[in-house]
Parts: C-alpha cells; sequence; structure tokens
C-alpha cells in the first residue's frame, strides 16, 4: 500500500485490500493491513461490501479530493456495512498505534 508521503495525483486502485484471499462470482475477499501511519492509497469502491474488523484500532478515511471524510476508533469483531449507489473513492489511513486489519467482502451482485 502507500506510504502516506503524498505527492502527485493518485489514480483510485481497485484493489481495496493489501492481499485478495478469495473471489468467485458473487463475492470478492480482501485482507487489509496497515501498518500505523499506512495509507491504504486511494480506491475504489464499485460494490456493496462489508468489513469484519480484527483487533481494532483508529482508521482515518479521506475522500478522493484530500478532505477529512471520518475518523473513528473501531473494535475487534466489529462489522461495518457500506452501500454504494455510485463508486466510492477514498484513501484510509492507520492513525493508531498498533497494526490495523479487517477483512473486506465485496457482494459483486
Amino acid at each position: 500500500m502507500a506510504d502516506g508521503k503524498g505527492g502527485g495525483v493518485e489514480a483510485p486502485s481497485e484493489r481495496v485490500g493489501t492481499e485478495l484471499l478469495f473471489e468467485n462470482d458473487r463475492v470478492r475477499v480482501w485482507d487489509l493491513r496497515l501498518a500505523p501511519g499506512e495509507r491504504a492509497g486511494l480506491h475504489r469502491h464499485s460494490h456493496d461490501y462489508f468489513f469484519v474488523v480484527i483487533g481494532g484500532g483508529r482508521l482515518k478515511s479521506v475522500r478522493a479530493d484530500g478532505s477529512d471524510w471520518y475518523e473513528t476508533e473501531m473494535g475487534d469483531g466489529e462489522v461495518h456495512f457500506r452501500e454504494i449507489e455510485n463508486d466510492d473513492v477514498h484513501d484510509a489511513i492507520n492513525v493508531g498505534d498498533e497494526t490495523w486489519r479487517n477483512i473486506v467482502v465485496e457482494l459483486k451482485r
């Protein structure tokens, strides 16, 4: 993922995690791991998805234009669902002190 240093315009990636764990015609499952201070990089969600927090931590989300979207503390085992009406383009930054991890499940249909 990205190093958090910025610089230049970044095209959004279709990769919504650090490692693709599984894919079929209905779902795509990603593992997302970010070291403290690391950012995921600008990425695009084109499908409804949910993610399961592993271990907890603090995550900041930034919109494609660079403006803050939200910053929140999440706990181990929390599940969050996002319904996508249009493409959702954003970056995620681990602003906590420990490695951030979640499992992202994209619902392809």
